[in-house]
């Protein structure tokens, strides 16, 4: 972090480097790996390094403007390049930190929300960066203040990247590190019954807020197992939760191993908390019932499909036991291709109606089709609502 004011010091070669601009208090000390920092910074696009050093007056593209966040080195909380800059700072010094693209973002993309400027991919960046406070040992780090503050601020940059840094889902894993890491900090206080009973409950805000923005991302991600995993933790924890509800309704709506019923029994659980005019329980109400129509209609064709297959089996069935009925008596015929319609019509018709089925019986079974496992319950959301 020692610097002349003048020289860039290479981090990473050229294509990572700092220049202190603004110097430390003296006696300052260094960041290390796992401290927390205080932290201002702009970001910037810019073609190369000394475009970085003209900063008062960068006719260059703001990506991204922070005030006071809270940032643990090591925890990626925020780029490669703006981190290893920050691990060669002092408490109180102001610096610039200049990173290829490989360092920053890559081939993917940052909106910045007040502009409306995209950061095109493989953009090299610099930020403008100060550090206002470091927390270096243990004591001051672990206090519950300090553990409010950076995991509040954890929870704040994970929805800066869930909402300007999606890109295709290129910030899904990063999104979701963050929030489980919050989310995993602030347990110790929620569960450390040794605290004051209103500070745990603060806690547990927290972490609600950070299993339901776990949630979101997973259904942004149309990963609907997770996300209905996730939103039901909370409603274990908070049954009334109307965003946990929300959300666990939309996995298993969307989830090919959910069930309308999962669905309906969270939906009817969040219309009776809101009031009529709230709109994302009406959206959900009308994605629910357009999706049992679709399902009703798929359905009708499949059994109408099923039936004439099934005739057609039947018939073929027939003349082939007549025509063996004149030299021997043989077994009932059997499919070893293990399709449904090989089974005895009872047998069929018992498969297809029973809801109990789980998705490794479906696979085990022989005989089970598609709408048995459509039919195959998931996580008992009615039991936490």
């Amino acid at each position: 972090g020692d610097g002349d004011g003048d020289a860039w010091q290479e981090l990473m070669g050229q294509d990572l480097q700092l220049k202190v601009i603004e110097q430390g208090l003296p006696g300052a000390r260094s960041c290390d790996a796992g401290d927390a920092v205080c932290i201002d910074f702009v970001g910037r696009a810019v073609t190369s390094r000394d475009d970085a050093t003209i900063e008062a007056r960068d006719p260059d593209p703001v990506f991204q403007s922070v005030k006071n966040w809270w940032v643990v080195i090591g925890d990626k909380d925020v780029t490669p390049a703006l981190e290893m800059g920050l691990r060669f700072m002092k408490e109180g010094e102001t610096a610039l930190v200049y990173g290829a693209s490989k360092f920053v973002y890559g081939p993917a993309q940052r909106i910045n929300p007040d502009s409306k400027y995209s950061l095109p991919p493989n953009s090299n960046c610099s930020y403008h960066v100060k550090i206002h406070k470091l927390l270096h040992d243990d004591s001051e780090f672990s206090s519950v203040d300090s553990q409010f503050e950076i995991n509040t601020s954890k929870k704040n940059i994970g929805n800066d990247i869930f909402i300007n840094e999606w890109s295709h889902g290129h910030a899904k894993s990063k999104a979701l590190l963050i929030y489980n890491k919050a989310a995993d900090n602030i347990s110790h206080i929620m569960t450390n019954n040794s605290i004051d009973e209103q500070v745990r409950n603060r806690a547990l805000l927290l972490w609600i807020d950070c299993m339901n923005n776990i949630a979101a991302v997973y259904l942004k991600a149309k990963m609907y197992g997770k996300a209905k995993e996730a939103a039901t933790q909370v409603l274990l924890k908070d049954p009334n939760n109307l965003k946990a509800l929300l959300r666990a309704a939309r996995a298993a709506l969307y989830d090919p191993a959910g069930t309308f019923q999962e669905s309906q029994a969270a939906i009817e659980a969040a219309e009776s908390l809101s009031s009529t005019d709230d709109k994302d329980v009406r959206r959900l109400r009308t994605e629910f019932e357009q999706k049992k129509k679709q399902y009703k209609r798929k359905s009708k064709a499949m059994f109408s499909k099923m039936s004439e297959a099934i005739g057609t089996t039947e018939k073929k069935t027939t003349e082939a036991n007549a025509n063996a009925a004149t030299t021997c008596v043989s077994d009932p015929v059997v499919d070893t291709n293990t399709s449904q319609k090989s089974l005895p019509i009872e047998q069929r018709n018992n498969i297809t109606n029973n809801p109990s089925k789980t998705h490794a019986t479906a696979i085990k079974e022989p005989g089970m089709s598609v709408m048995s496992i459509i039919f195959q319950v998931g996580l008992p959301l009615a039991a936490c609502l």
